[in-house]
């Protein structure tokens, strides 16, 4: 059971990075197009 816990911990530490970057460049998209 711990060493699951820590796998997702790993997981969501890898995916949220990405996941930020992705809303980033989204929203930078998003800023530039609407002015």
């Amino acid at each position: 059971a711990e060493d699951r816990g820590f796998l997702g911990l790993g997981l969501l530490f890898t995916v949220i990075p990405e996941t930020i970057v992705i809303f980033g460049l989204v929203i930078s998209f998003i800023l530039m197009f609407a002015y």
